[in-house]
């Protein structure tokens, strides 16, 4: 499966580093080669470039990761620097991931999108890999590291639209109080002591998690209101479509009828979301069908089953899809994820 094999790249050869198991079950690697620092963050995550503040003394640095389900957990422990994400290395890897960044120790400002957000211990944010992005990263008094949580979704597993993730991006959650709070204090026990659940449960709760930082980021920065005056009807439509997937009839007619809309008036509201409604279910299809190939709802039925199941009608349409959404066949992304 193209996006969890991406982010389970192994570390390359050629560091001086030592690798251990934390006592959440996370494997360590540490580096104390400014040179191999680079390589080794775009190994556990995309490609970075990275400028260490010159006066920082000895260099060292260290990536503990994990897995739950297709969610990345990990913690990123250095010396003062700025990591930037660059127009050019967008070309070099095209991965595209919605991540979050909690803050844990030091501190830190991050842009993206035209946002930028002031980090302090627990405070956090939410940005995107297929975008230019710039971290400042600095380290406090009593310590000469900085450290960070990282949770690394793939990007189509994540229920924003691009306007509405745009809108989200670098901006500042607070750690120390209210709604963001009690996430920060989540998402911190995650990488302290992850869960000892199934394949299946592991790719729930990811998902779960998921959706519960797009939509408490989604709050706390005001853009859930209500403001839209189709806001109301857009979430009866995300319903109905949720809960016909299955239909091989479900179309952007279907759903206009059944909301006594048009269909050019039902794209219009889709559209300011940066989508179309076809791309909407085709999207929900693959990734209900993706979550069947990961957990025991799948079991041991067939593709075409499963595909079937989820409105395809065609198991070569279905497993182009699959190929061009996830990288590679719905057969080898399952027998990935059992081996």
């Amino acid at each position: 499966m193209r996006e969890r094999a991406l982010l389970q790249r192994r570390v390359g050869t050629g560091f001086e580093r030592g690798t251990v198991m934390t006592g959440a079950g996370l494997s360590e690697t540490i580096t104390s080669r400014r040179e191999s620092w680079r390589d080794l963050l775009r190994d556990h995550f995309v490609s970075l470039d990275v400028d260490v503040e010159r006066d920082c003394g000895m260099f060292d640095g260290a990536v503990r990761s994990g897995f739950l389900g297709h969610l990345r957990v990990s913690g990123v422990r250095s010396v003062d620097q700025d990591v930037i994400r660059t127009q050019q290395l967008l070309r070099r890897d095209g991965e595209r991931y919605f991540q979050v960044c909690l803050v844990r120790r030091g501190e830190a400002r991050a842009a993206q999108d035209g946002h930028e957000a002031t980090l302090r211990p627990g405070d956090f944010v939410v940005y995107e890999t297929d975008r230019p992005f710039h971290w400042w990263l600095r380290s406090d008094a009593a310590s000469p590291h900085w450290d960070l949580a990282v949770f690394t979704w793939p990007r189509d597993t994540i229920k924003l639209s691009d306007s509405e993730s745009a809108s989200l991006t670098c901006r500042t959650l607070d750690g120390a109080s209210g709604i963001t709070g009690v996430l920060s204090r989540m998402l911190t026990d995650l990488l302290v002591e992850k869960p000892a659940v199934s394949e299946g449960g592991a790719t729930r709760i990811a998902d779960e998690i998921g959706d519960l930082v797009a939509t408490i980021a989604t709050e706390a920065h005001g853009l859930g209101a209500d403001t839209d005056r189709h806001a109301g009807l857009l979430r009866q439509i995300d319903t109905y479509i949720d809960e016909h997937l299955g239909d091989p009839d479900l179309s952007p007619e279907r759903v206009a009828q059944a909301h006594f809309v048009s269909t050019r008036q039902l794209q219009r509201m889709f559209a300011r979301r940066g989508q179309t409604v076809s791309q909407v279910i085709r999207r929900q299809r693959l990734e209900r069908c993706r979550r069947d190939l990961l957990t025991l709802r799948g079991g041991d039925a067939t593709l075409t089953e499963i595909c079937v199941r989820w409105g395809f009608t065609d198991l070569a349409v279905f497993s182009r899809a699959f190929r061009e959404a996830y990288g590679t066949s719905p057969t080898v992304y399952r027998s990935r994820a059992r081996a």
